[in-house]
């Protein structure tokens, strides 16, 4: 070996890349072995904790995207005010078809009985009959004027009295008749008032013996049935006022025999919410059932609402409805519609409920009348009311002669 081979070898020996070199392939004198050549891996990501991190990542995404505006922010300001709109709306008119007015006509006066003027509303050509009500009357009577000796057969007759209030001084009498004005107003009227009374009267007699006088807010329901004959008469001076509903009867009632139920105005269930006040004749208001009996179904109510107060008043769905103003004005059905006044007669649509809306400065009285329709043929000659003409015809006939009903209609007469 040569000087300058020996030196290239020194210097390498002493190279550490030489001698890890030779460590791993082993002293050239030893045997060789084929070292295992591991298999092929698979690609893998650069590093395993890149896992958990992106986990983590997205956690914290997901959590100040959504749970923290969720949690702590407030809802947004348009959806709160959509949702308190909505609500209010629902509130306010709590009906999934609330009934609409279909038909308004003014009650104008007309002669009636002997000597009597009443308002008729139903009953009129332009509103022959609302089934089953066949007639309403406003009547406002004085002696000597009234309603004597007449026949009825087929129907029932509702007599519902209202209040006049006189103001009696020391050299005067002033007669209101605006039943729902309050005490209050006449007091602030006349300083030299002397008495405030409540006045109003009729005397019911007929030929079967009963007679009796219902007063100011007293109620006669009465069922003629297969025949009656009777008088009604003002009972005490001044005016006398009220209100008189015919309600049709169905044909297997139209003959049964005559009944009465009287209330006193003290007996009539009462019920107030809201500045709402009502008197039940017949059906329920206000969870406030009347003790009356109707044996065509129905519903009829007198409401006094304060002003700025309103009424959400569910009314059996298919049952015809009416409403008569008696005091003030109203807006019925829909709020934004025309306020209605005094002496009209409103005809409500289909749907399960009515509202109503006093935005005058003054009280609203009205009577609700609701009922179901019979949906039979009404055939009508004065106070007559039977399905068909023949049937009339023999109404007439028995009547004229005294019997199926009639037999003492020939003896008698009233003593009014």
């Amino acid at each position: 070996m040569t000087t300058t081979m020996m030196r290239l070898r020194q210097h390498l020996a002493s190279s550490p890349i030489y001698t890890s070199a030779i460590a791993r392939i082993g002293n050239s004198r030893a045997p060789h072995r084929l070292l295992p050549v591991a298999p092929p891996q698979k690609h893998r990501p650069t590093s395993t904790t890149n896992k958990p991190l992106l986990l983590i990542l997205l956690l914290l995404c997901f959590f100040f995207l959504f749970l923290i505006p969720t949690v702590l922010l407030p809802p947004a300001r348009v959806m709160s005010s959509s949702s308190s709109a909505s609500d209010a709306a629902a509130a306010a008119v709590p009906f999934e078809k609330p009934r609409a007015v279909v038909k308004k006509l003014l009650a104008e006066s007309q002669p009636e009985g002997q000597g009597a003027t009443v308002r008729r509303s139903i009953g009129r050509h332009e509103l022959r009959n609302l089934d089953p009500f066949l007639m309403l009357d406003e009547f406002s009577v004085s002696k000597p004027a009234g309603f004597p000796d007449h026949p009825h057969r087929g129907f029932e007759t509702v007599t519902y009295m209202l209040e006049v209030r006189v103001l009696y001084s020391s050299k005067s009498c002033v007669t209101c008749l605006c039943p729902s004005a309050p005490r209050e107003l006449f007091a602030q009227m006349s300083p030299s008032c002397a008495g405030l009374e409540l006045q109003g009267a009729f005397t019911h007699q007929d030929f079967a013996g009963h007679k009796g006088t219902i007063r100011a807010g007293d109620v006669q329901w009465m069922t003629a049935g297969r025949g009656i004959v009777h008088s009604e008469m003002p009972a005490g001076d001044g005016v006398q006022k009220g209100l008189q509903l015919w309600i049709n009867l169905s044909s297997k009632d139209k003959m049964i025999e005559p009944r009465y139920q009287e209330l006193q105005s003290k007996d009539i269930s009462r019920a107030e919410k809201d500045g709402v006040e009502v008197r039940i004749i017949a059906g329920e208001a206000f969870g406030v059932r009347s003790p009356v009996y109707t044996r065509t179904p129905t519903m009829y109510m007198d409401f006094t609402m304060r002003p700025g107060s309103q009424l959400h008043q569910p009314v059996p769905e298919g049952w015809n409805a009416f409403v008569y103003i008696i005091d003030g004005e109203g807006v019925f059905g829909r709020e934004k519609s025309a306020p209605v006044s005094a002496h009209h007669c409103i005809v409500l649509g289909d749907g399960d409920g009515i509202s109503v809306w006093n935005k005058s400065g003054a009280p609203l009285r009205f009577a609700l009348v609701a009922g179901q329709p019979l949906g039979e043929p009404v055939v009508q000659h004065g106070p007559f009311v039977m399905n068909s003409r023949a049937e009339i015809q023999q109404a007439m006939e028995d009547y004229y002669y005294g019997k199926n009903g009639f037999e003492r209609a020939s003896q008698w007469s009233s003593s009014a």
